[in-house]
This record gives C-alpha cells, structure tokens and sequence, in this order.
C-alpha cells in the first residue's frame, strides 16, 4: 500500500510539473501573439504616415528605427511589383536591411539598352549613397524634389528621364544605321538638341538642316523641329511642311526613312 501510494504522488507531481510547463508555455506563446500584433500595428501606421508624406518624429528608438526601416522596405516592395514587369527598376535589399540597390532598366521600341543603378540609404534621413547615372540627368535635383518624401514619384520621374535619354541616344544610333545620308552634325550629353544635315534628291540642290529640340526631358519625341536652307521655296513647300509634322510625330529615325520613301531625301 506504502508503495502504491508513493507512485500514485509522483505520478501527481510529475503531472503538476508538466501543467506548469504548459501554462508557461502558453503565456510565452500569448506574450510573442501580442508583441507580434503591436509590432504589425505599428509598422501599419508608420507606413501609412510615410504613404501620406507626414513628418517623421524628431526622438526615435531603436525599435522605431528598425520599424521606419521595414516600413520603406515594404513601400519599395509594393512599387517592385508595380514596375517589375516593364522597363522600370528592380530592387535587390542589402544584407542589413538598411540600404536597397534599385537597377533601372532602359529600353526603347522594345529593345533592352543601359541598364544604371542607385544605392539608397533607408535610415532616418533617405539619401542615395552610389549611383551611376550619367552626370546631364538631374539627379540631384530629383532627389530633393521627392526622395524624402515620395519613393514613388521619385523612381518614377528618375525612370522616364532615363528612359527617354536611352531612347533619344539610340534613335541617334539607328539614324547613323539605316540613314547613312543624313549626318548628324550637332548633338548634346543629354540629346535634347540635334542638328541634322540632310540630302534633297534634285541635283545641285542645297542640303536642308533640321533642327530638333525636346523640350521635355521625360520624352522620346521633340516639342519642336526647325527646318532651314538657302532654299527658301524648298523649305516653305508643302512637302517639307508635312516632313516638319512627321518629324514632330515619330521618332526621328522612322520619320527620315518616310522622308526618303516621299522622295524627299536621298
């Protein structure tokens, strides 16, 4: 009987222990649940403080600095999703997690062409660290117009910038490919302004430079075309007006190739 009572209390004691244990467990379990839903909620509402552009505290923990950090990192995340997919950026996070490296991919009419990067520091005040983008693309400007403020409009107007710069260098390119009459004789780091020089097919009959400007950095198309010859009646011609309109509408290189179809240059 002495026996049986004695394993009949340790059997108890054992089981009080293993009750113990779970409660501890338990309670562990419902101290990460709440932190975790803390955390959500604060990463929640400072990520829709940056959303909406509102200033940031001037005294942040360390805890808050490592939200305000996963909070940007998921803003980018969401645009990564958006732009993936076109001719936009890519991002690649650092291993810390307080930088991320965004790779711009360039293209025009469906080809791939330069593709430039930009390292940006997520701390407290968000800077660009490494880049490069060529020097004629404001970058700096760009950057305090929105890099504080709106991630979004920030790659987003950076992107067409270089965007529209690849396109405009490669219709150059392909002018030099496919027109090899047409010489450009002028041209600038940023390719807004170009001067081409091209070829009428009467005989003895002055070359007719056009003039080029694009007026909007973010475009592929110019906001205006010049069209000059010592040929005063040429130029005034209703064919050259059309060749003026076209060169206003289509990319250069496509309008020269249905200038010369027209007959209007060899």
């Amino acid at each position: 009987m002495m026996l049986e009572k004695g394993e009949t209390t340790g059997k108890e004691t054992q089981k009080q222990d293993n009750l113990e244990h779970l409660h501890a467990a338990v309670e562990t379990l419902r101290a990460k649940r709440d932190q975790l839903c803390a955390d959500t909620a604060a990463l929640k509402n400072l990520k829709d403080e940056l959303d909406q552009g509102q200033p940031l505290k001037e005294v942040m923990s360390d805890d808050s600095m490592q939200l305000l950090l996963k909070s940007r990192l998921m803003q980018l995340k969401d645009l990564q999703m958006a732009y993936q997919l076109i001719a936009g950026y890519d991002l690649i996070e650092s291993k810390q997690s307080k930088s991320v490296c965004v790779s711009f991919r360039t293209a025009f009419e469906g080809v791939y062409l330069e593709t430039y990067n930009v390292e940006i520091d997520l701390t407290r005040t968000v800077q660009i660290t490494r880049h490069n983008i060529p020097p004629c693309v404001p970058l700096g400007r760009l950057a305090k117009d929105n890099l504080q403020t709106d991630f979004k409009a920030f790659l987003e107007i950076l992107s067409l910038h270089l965007n529209a710069l690849a396109g405009r260098k490669q219709q150059i390119s392909l002018i030099k490919e496919h027109t090899g009459t047409v010489e450009v004789i002028e041209r600038n780091q940023l390719c807004n302004f170009l001067v081409l020089m091209c070829k009428t097919q009467e005989e003895n009959q002055p070359a007719v430079l056009c003039t080029l400007e694009y007026g909007e950095l973010t475009q592929c198309l110019p906001t205006r075309v010049t069209i000059e010859s010592e040929n005063k009646t040429l130029v005034e011609s209703p064919q050259w007006k059309k060749n003026q309109l076209l060169l206003m509408e289509s990319p250069v290189h496509s309008a020269l190739l249905t200038m010369r179809k027209m007959g209007s240059i060899v």
